[in-house]
Parts: structure tokens; sequence; C-alpha cells
């Protein structure tokens, strides 16, 4: 299993230029192992010369705009509750299991072996086909376990599957707000 390390926020200054970078501009950040820690460093689009030798990993990211609507991950309970309608929606199988690789990466819910009254599940159609797998996770607030179809995502997916994601997972920060007024 890989260990988890901080990141930092983005410093707001291109490394490379050593400038400030603009509101809506596009730039790149990189984490790099540094006397045994981990340094983010951001670039400018322009400024970015590809990842630098060593580097453990890469994003593209845009600076935030002034006025632009805050987007927050919905409450836990509303995520746990989206992976148990998705049951009923086989449409919408690769959008539950990314779904709850999400929740176990935030550690809303943990692996565990599959529940004893597991209902009989259908093998594929087709004999070409891989045998169906399950993954159960286990729900840390109360205990409950859900089964979630594993499935294989082609990159061509990718995008379509994200923007469906961000979607059901987002809403803006009033909205979560406005819910503890009352």
């Amino acid at each position: 299993m890989l260990g988890e390390f901080k990141v930092n926020r983005c410093s707001r200054k291109c490394y490379a230029e050593k400038r400030p970078l603009k509101e809506g501009e596009w730039y790149y950040s990189v984490v790099v192992l540094k006397d045994d820690d981990y340094e983010r460093r951001d670039y400018s689009a322009a400024g970015w010369e590809g990842p630098p030798e060593g580097s453990l990993g890469h994003w593209k990211c845009r600076m935030p705009v002034a006025g632009d609507k805050k987007l927050v991950l919905a409450p836990r309970e509303v995520l746990i509750d989206l992976l148990r309608q998705m049951e009923d929606m086989p449409e919408r199988a690769k959008t539950r299991y990314l779904l709850a690789l999400i929740l176990l990466r935030r550690r809303f819910v943990t692996l565990t072996d599959a529940p004893l009254d597991l209902p009989e599940l259908p093998e594929p159609v087709d004999s070409d086909q891989p045998p169906i797998k399950w993954m159960h996770v286990e729900v840390v607030a109360d205990g409950t376990t859900i089964s979630v179809m594993e499935c294989r995502i082609a990159k061509a997916e990718a995008q379509s599957l994200n923007e469906s994601l961000n979607e059901l997972l987002f809403c803006e920060a009033s909205e979560i707000e406005g819910e503890s007024d009352h």
C-alpha cells in the first residue's frame, strides 16, 4: 500500500519565472522529494517545461477567479446515500464504482469481506467476458455494508465520467452553509 504525504497548497507563484500567478491563469503543480521532505512547486504555463527529473507527480490547475462560485464536496451522508441509491441504476455502474473509490479514499467507507446475506449475482451473458467482481465496503459511520460492482474504465470514458461525478458530488458552498442555518 502506498503511504500518504501532505502536499502544501498552491504557492500562487511561478517557481521558474518568480512571478505571481494571475486570476484564471492555467498552471502546473509538481511534487518533488527534497531533503527527505516533499515539496510542491507551481509553474505558469509559459514557465512549464515538463516535470523535473525525479518528480513524484504533476497536475494542471487553474487559478481561481474572484467572484466565481466555490464548489465543495457534498456532505458525507449525502454521498453514502447516493452510493446506496445508485444500486438500482445499472447504467450508472461505472459512476457508482468511482464514487465508492472516492469514499474509500476519503475514509468514509472501508473495504470489507462479502456480507453473508449477499444475493445471487448474475453472471455475464457472454462467456468471453470475465466474471463480474464485487467490492464490498463498510460505512464507517454505521457499520452497514454496500456491495459495488468493479468496473473497467476506458480512457475514452474518463472525461464524461469525470463530468458526471462532478455534477453529483459537488455543490456550491453557499448551499451547505444555508443548511446549517435551519
